[in-house]
């Protein structure tokens, strides 16, 4: 168990907040290097399907997003790059017939979910408050999904998406809600010294923010019953891969800004 999962749990938060921390471009650097990470295991088990992912056009768009949040490029920008990856997908077809169309919808879907997410997160990265915004919304999913995880085992009765994910449980998604409610309280006494949202504004975006990353985990697991694996990759052992440390982020840290703005806070 130390091993397998409480040392790679252990560096992988060390690396995390070590990036997050250090500076602005090794936020947004880190970020990208996930999601080219996250292109190479969705390029893979895509393949247990019959779909041949068009891996360059994701890769492409995090480079160009990357550049783009590095030099401050306005919002207008980012967007026109999107949207001509996006077109990419399907160009390509026209060029190299053979492709097909599935493939060609698969990428589109991809860029959709989960690069356009993933972007967004560079974007995040980018901003003046990013550490306090990523601390927050990263700890408060960390914290959701372990609680969730030991509530349901302890007290899991009734299935939350059998068909999706069997193990998940209405009694381990609340519990995970509730504690992402006590993990808010708890990160705002170590965010006020940093200038760091208030009491209420804390707990209730850990709240939504963390339920919003259930909700992207499922989403996640979604595509891993489609193409019959278990995990995105062995890459960080008995964790997964990448995507499955991403899944739930890529939906809560957008609504953790999200909610950060609507209380005025940013």
């Amino acid at each position: 168990m130390f091993k397998s999962r409480i040392l790679p749990g252990a560096a992988i938060t060390v690396v995390t907040f070590g990036c997050i921390l250090l500076c602005r471009a090794t936020r947004v650097v880190f970020f990208a290097a996930l999601a080219l990470a996250s292109v190479y295991e969705l390029t893979k088990i895509l393949k247990n399907v019959d779909v041949e992912f068009q891996y360059a056009v994701p890769a492409c768009y995090v480079v160009g997003q990357l550049a783009l949040v590095l030099v401050h490029a306005d919002i207008i920008w980012m967007l026109t790059w999107f949207g001509l990856m996006a077109f990419a997908c399907l160009f390509r077809v026209i060029l190299r017939p053979a492709l097909g169309a599935k493939n060609a919808v698969w990428t589109l879907f991809g860029m959709l979910w989960p690069f356009f997410f993933y972007g967004v997160v560079m974007t995040l990265a980018g901003t003046e408050k990013a550490s306090i915004i990523l601390t927050l919304g990263i700890l408060s999913t960390w914290g959701c999904d372990s609680a969730a995880l030991f509530a349901g085992r302890a007290l899991g009765r009734h299935k939350l998406a059998p068909t999706v994910s069997p193990h998940k449980t209405w009694e381990g998604a609340i519990g995970g809600a509730l504690f992402s409610i006590a993990a808010g309280a708890l990160l705002h006494l170590i965010l006020r010294g940093f200038g760091g949202p208030g009491l209420v504004c804390c707990m209730a975006t850990a709240l939504i923010a963390s339920s919003f990353g259930q909700a992207g985990d499922l989403a996640a697991s979604l595509i891993k019953r489609m193409c019959g694996v278990k995990d995105y990759s062995r890459l960080i052992g008995e964790h997964g891969g990448i995507m499955d440390k991403m899944d739930s982020m890529l939906f809560s840290l957008p609504v953790c800004w999200v909610c950060l703005y609507a209380f005025g806070w940013l």
